[in-house]
Parts: C-alpha cells; sequence; structure tokens
C-alpha cells in the first residue's frame, strides 16, 4: 500500500513539474539568427504575408464564382396547402333556365316565361394538394458574364500583385530592423567601452584629488559624464530590446523567444559592397507598385468592354419538370393515388431595347474611369523614375557621409585617446578631457546614424529596383 502511495505521489509530482520544466527549456532556448533566417521566417509566419495569401485564395475562389454563374444551375422545390376553407365563386344558374325551356319545347310543360338564371355558389379545388418541381437552367449567352471571366482573372492577378508587394514591404521593414538592431548593439558597446574608460579616469581622479594633486571640480565634471553616459546606456538598451520585439512580431513567433544575431555589422559594411553603383537607367514595369498600376487600367478597360456588352441580347435555357396532387384527404404517402406529371423546355431571349440612355451614361463613365487609370499610370512612371532617382541620390548622400564620419570617428577616438594620456600626466584638465569625450561620442554618434541612413538608403533602393 506504502509502495503504490508513493508511486502515486511521484506520478503526479512529475504532472505539475514536467510542464514547467518543458516551458522552461522551451523558452529558455535562444533563436539564433542570420538575416536570411530571419527573412525566411517572416515570409512564413508574418500575419501580413498570411492574409495576403489568404486574399490570393479568396480571389481564386471569386474566379470560380464567376465561372460558376455561366454553369448548369438545378434547383428543386416542394409545397403543400391545406386549404382549410376552398375560395366560393358564384356562376349563373343556367341549367333550370334550360330545362324548362327543353320541356316547353316538347310540349311536356306549358309555355311560361322562363325566369332569369339565379347565382349559384361553386367550389374549386381539393382541402390538400401537394407539388415537388425540377429545375434546369443553363446560361447560353451574355456579353457581361465573358468579360466577368476576363475580369475575374485579372483580379485573382492583382492580388497576387498585392501579394507580393506585402512581402517586399515585409522584407524591407525585417531588413531594416534587423540591421538597426546592429547598430544598436554596436552603440551599447562603444557606450559601455567608453563608460569604463571614464570610470578608471574617475577612480584615477579622485586619487589624484586625495592626494591633492587634483580639483574637486575636476572629479565633479567626470562625475557627470559618467552619470550621463550611464543613463544614456540604460535608455539605449530599452531601445534594444523594443527592436528586437519587433523583429519578433515581424517574423511572427513569440515575444518570449530570446533572440542572438550571429552576423555582425561589418559583415554588412564590408561584405554587401556598401559602394555598389547603381546607374541612372530605371524600368518601371519591373517595380511592382507601377505593376500593380497597370492591372487596374486592365480592370477599367474590362469594365468599359462590359458596359458596351450590356447592348448586347442574352440567351438562356432551361428546363422545367412537375408532379402535383390533389387529395380531399391527407395521404400524399398513398401511392396509389395518382400524381399528375407536367415538363416544359424553352429557351428566353433578352433584347435591350431602350433605357432611357442609361446604359450609354455607364459606357461614358467607364470611359472617364479608364482614361484616369491611364493617366494615373503615366503619374506612377513619372513618379517611379523620380523616387529612383531620388533614391538614388539620398543613397550616394549616405555613403559620402558615411564615409567622412568614418573618418571623423577614427580621429575623434585618437584625440579623445592623446587627451586621456595628457590628463593622467597632468598635461589637460578635466575640461579639455570632457570635451574630448564629448566630441569622440558626438562623432561616435554621427558615425553610428550615417550607417543607419546608409544601409536604410541601399534597402530603399533595392526595394524599387525590386531586389531585395
Amino acid at each position: 500500500m506504502c509502495r503504490k502511495m508513493s508511486l502515486l505521489r511521484m506520478i503526479l509530482i512529475l504532472l505539475f513539474v514536467l510542464p514547467g520544466i518543458v516551458y522552461a527549456q522551451e523558452t529558455a532556448d535562444t533563436m539564433r539568427l542570420t538575416l536570411d533566417v530571419a527573412l525566411d521566417k517572416a515570409l512564413e509566419h508574418n500575419t501580413e504575408i498570411k492574409n495576403a495569401e489568404l486574399d490570393v485564395k479568396i480571389a481564386d475562389k471569386r474566379v470560380w464564382e464567376t465561372t460558376a454563374q455561366g454553369l448548369p444551375k438545378i434547383s428543386g422545390s416542394s409545397s403543400y396547402n391545406n386549404n382549410l376553407s376552398l375560395a366560393t365563386q358564384l356562376f349563373p344558374n343556367f341549367i333550370e333556365p334550360t330545362i324548362m325551356q327543353i320541356l316547353m319545347e316538347e310540349g311536356v310543360i306549358d309555355q311560361q316565361p322562363i325566369p332569369e338564371p339565379e347565382k349559384i355558389e361553386v367550389q374549386f379545388g381539393n382541402q390538400h394538394t401537394f407539388a415537388a418541381n425540377l429545375e434546369v437552367s443553363q446560361l447560353v449567352f451574355s456579353g457581361p458574364y465573358i468579360v466577368g471571366l476576363q475580369a475575374s482573372k485579372v483580379y485573382k492577378s492583382l492580388a497576387k500583385k498585392q501579394s507580393e508587394l506585402t512581402a517586399l514591404n515585409v522584407k524591407s521593414n525585417v531588413i531594416n530592423t534587423y540591421h538597426s538592431i546592429l547598430l544598436t548593439q554596436k552603440n551599447i558597446d562603444i557606450l559601455g567601452e567608453n563608460l569604463d574608460n571614464l570610470d578608471k579616469t574617475l577612480k584615477d581622479t579622485k586619487l589624484m584629488y586625495e592626494n591633492g594633486l587634483a580639483e574637486e571640480t575636476d572629479v565633479n565634471q567626470i562625475q557627470i559624464n559618467v552619470t550621463s553616459l550611464k543613463n544614456n546606456l540604460k535608455s539605449t538598451e530599452r531601445q534594444l530590446e523594443s527592436l528586437e520585439n519587433l523583429l519578433k512580431i515581424q517574423m511572427g513567433i513569440s515575444l518570449n523567444t530570446p533572440l542572438e544575431l550571429t552576423q555582425s555589422l561589418d559583415h554588412f559594411i564590408h561584405e554587401n559592397n556598401l559602394e555598389h553603383s547603381y546607374g541612372t537607367d530605371f524600368n518601371a514595369e519591373q517595380n511592382i507598385t507601377y505593376q500593380l498600376n497597370q492591372t487596374e487600367v486592365e480592370l477599367s478597360e474590362l469594365d468599359l468592354k462590359r458596359e458596351k456588352s450590356n447592348y448586347l441580347p442574352s440567351v438562356s435555357a432551361f428546363y422545367n419538370y412537375s408532379q402535383n396532387a390533389m387529395r380531399d384527404e391527407f395521404n400524399v404517402f398513398d401511392f396509389d393515388e395518382p400524381w399528375y406529371e407536367s415538363s416544359a423546355v424553352g429557351f428566353q431571349l433578352n433584347i435591350p431595347i431602350f433605357s432611357s440612355f442609361e446604359k450609354r451614361s455607364k459606357v461614358q463613365q467607364a470611359r472617364l474611369n479608364l482614361k484616369k487609370s491611364r493617366n494615373d499610370l503615366e503619374n506612377t512612371r513619372k513618379a517611379m523614375k523620380n523616387n529612383y532617382l531620388q533614391a538614388r541620390n539620398d543613397y550616394l548622400t549616405a555613403l559620402e557621409r558615411y564615409q567622412s564620419d568614418e573618418q571623423n570617428k577614427e580621429l575623434a577616438r585618437k584625440v579623445f585617446k592623446q587627451t586621456n594620456k595628457k590628463y593622467n600626466q597632468g598635461m589637460a584638465t578635466s575640461m579639455e578631457l570632457t570635451q574630448a569625450n564629448d566630441k569622440y561620442l558626438q562623432m561616435e554618434s554621427a558615425y553610428i546614424n550615417s550607417l543607419v541612413e546608409l544601409l536604410q538608403a541601399k534597402v530603399e533602393l533595392e526595394k524599387i529596383l525590386n531586389e531585395l
């Protein structure tokens, strides 16, 4: 009995403890990410992409919905009526005057005035009526239906282009976020290194102050810089956390998943050809946004074609078969009683003759909308060309600024190290050291910002070229 209780107690413990261990293991696993892996996960799990793919499937179903409108339709119906009180009709009573006329002509009765016929009450029908009906219809010819088939396929193409554009935007966002995380991490490293240097300088200055070799203002000035740098470092670390959460959302993974970016910033600086040369030639037709506008023009053309097709006649065929039963008693399941059949087959031709110029007005509206779509397409062509040239100029400007800030950063680092060395030797004041440190941090910040702008400008340019 004790062994059974011990075994039961162990099972209960495992049931409660194991899920926690498994959960802790799952949450503790760090996801190692290259940029390509991050992009693959985003393309697979991102909610926007999933919705865009669903829109493509919806468009595919709409194509079939339009196609089905011209395919055979079969419908069935049945009905039952209980005529609680049959309708009564009044008819003239011609029977008695007719009989009297015949009898007088035969001499059976004497001649006498024939009375005017009186009204008699007559009821038609049965109390219970049953009906079953089957109808088959088929569209033979319809201009709007034919154009609708063409438009549904173009609509599906539009959904696919929109899905491609969504994927392109998501990839662009993931790349920028990945770069921003690396840049923020680098900024944290720079701030941490600078903080370590200032902490060491602060300790040395305090020691010098205690020995009468430095003034209290020197200690206070450096302490202010240390405090400010610590606050800046904490703010940057919180910014890094926000960026990592943004990347998790873009990839469609849990916010509790720890991330480790395995590619360094140097990889993107030196191995991604940041100095790539882009020419001034640009083919707008390769841009997805332009292709979407082209599809809109196609839809406008089909809309005009559809309105024109409303002038054409339409033809449909039908077949109808029905059975009816009339009973004075409710005996629908008595198959010995007769059911009366009827059937018909035929065609229906609809010819539009005059609609008070309604169709003409719709055609004119469609023609004007087509002109607007073509104007928008031409405007998009010019805008995309301008966007490309602007993005190219932004990229070249960012590249020049990056190269300049990189040189300035290295110079500021050398100046700070030299000033720090002089300060330790008593050849520079704390104010000069603080100014050199501030200048170095400014150059580091400018370098980081210029690198961000360069990477973003490159991504934007490649996005316009559909090269992501």
